[in-house]
């Protein structure tokens, strides 16, 4: 299948794409850590084709619901890190048993460990509020200062419960090697305060992709390594989701029909906001027009919209670009990162996704019908 064959609305996994950037990220920490360990951020994109290439690179799955760890299990994932506050008390001691990372981030899990039967030893991390200079408000995540104290020592009085490591994931605006040098601070006070030997030290997520002008995955492994130079036996965890996802994925869109609305060239397309920018924040796109020949007209001024019927699905305003016309195609770069997680079920279902590799596409999975809503209902 070439490109040609495509149906849109569709997304395109490049698999040659997302396998490099995994693999960059994991040398670049081996590199620098004589332990360490990429775990995927499932929630920001669980397609399953997706996940099938990071388990075949080696990687772990990170994961935040009770959902999201039976889907790395049923996709065979070896290794898996469980963070969030909404565990179930089931799948806490399942993962427990398992031998998986577990970070408890409230306490209720803390009262779950105190229930373990006699004789059970498990290897449990603590999830730590992490403040940063550019907060314009608190995070709600992880054991700030007395609980931190409490949830430590009460772990310790427990017996056969050891405190393996901690979890330090802190969302960023900036994604800045600043905020790593924090979070790296952040973790060495900690473990000086309360005199603690890590087996591990989970840095979280949040870090740029390959992005021209951002910091690389050297560049971050590389600030970790200095942060943390007083703990050379701890495995380093990291999570990436963006930074593995965004830049793998594309969403393909055909144009449907080009009409005039007082004054205005209006092109419709068949993909919606809903596809590429599920919170509506964005203004424009990496895009790209594939099929538009060299030498095709300009024009002024195109309001590109989506398929949906609201106002608001508008997707970029296009100055002095090349005419749109019925059957082009527009292709959305760096659409990775929570769309295809976020996408709602609303007017159209869920589009085909494509998978690109060694110059070949591959169907992965067929655009929902209703039939397959229905049956998601029994019906």
């Amino acid at each position: 299948m070439n490109s040609k064959d495509l149906r849109t609305p569709c997304f395109i996994l490049d698999a040659t794409e997302l396998r490099k950037l995994y693999r960059g990220f994991r040398d670049a920490l081996k590199a620098h850590f004589a332990a360490s360990e990429v775990a995927y951020s499932v929630k920001t994109n669980s397609n399953p084709a997706l996940l099938r290439v990071l388990l075949e690179e080696g990687a772990a799955a990170e994961v935040v619901s009770d959902t999201e760890y039976d889907l790395a299990c049923a996709m065979g994932f070896g290794h898996i890190v469980f963070n969030g506050p909404v565990k179930g008390k089931e799948h806490f001691l399942k993962a427990l048993a398992a031998g998986h990372t577990v970070n408890i981030d409230s306490k209720r899990e803390l009262q779950w460990l105190e229930e373990l039967p006699a004789g059970t030893e498990a290897h449990v991390g603590l999830r730590v509020n992490v403040g940063l200079a550019e907060d314009e408000t608190f995070s709600r995540f992880g054991f700030d200062a007395p609980e931190l104290a409490h949830a430590i020592g009460q772990i310790h009085r427990i017996p056969g419960v050891r405190l393996a490591g901690l979890h330090l994931h802190r969302t960023s605006k900036t994604r800045s090697l600043e905020v790593y040098r924090a979070i790296a601070a952040k973790a060495c006070e900690i473990l000086e305060t309360y005199h603690l030997s890590p087996e591990y030290i989970d840095i979280g997520g949040g870090y740029f992709g390959d992005m021209p002008g951002k910091p690389t995955f050297e560049d971050y492994a590389a600030t970790l390594a200095e942060g943390l130079k007083d703990y050379p036996g701890a495995r380093i965890i990291v999570e990436p989701g963006n930074a593995l996802c965004a830049g793998s994925f594309s969403f393909l869109s055909s144009v449907l029909d080009v009409k005039e609305v007082q004054g205005e060239t209006i092109v419709v397309c068949d993909g919606s906001r809903n596809d590429i920018d599920p919170f509506f924040r964005k203004t424009d796109y990496f895009k790209q027009f594939p099929t538009v020949k060299p030498g095709t007209p300009t024009v002024p001024s195109q309001t590109v919209v989506g398929s949906t019927c609201l106002e608001n699905d508008r997707l970029f305003h296009l100055e002095n670009g090349p005419r749109l016309q019925v059957g082009d195609r527009i292709a959305f770069l760096n659409t990775g990162a929570y769309t295809m997680a976020l996408s709602p079920l609303f007017i159209r279902y869920f589009p085909r996704v494509y998978v690109l590799e060694d110059g070949q596409y591959r169907l992965a999975s067929e655009e929902w019908r209703a039939q397959d809503y229905l049956n998601a209902y029994g019906i």
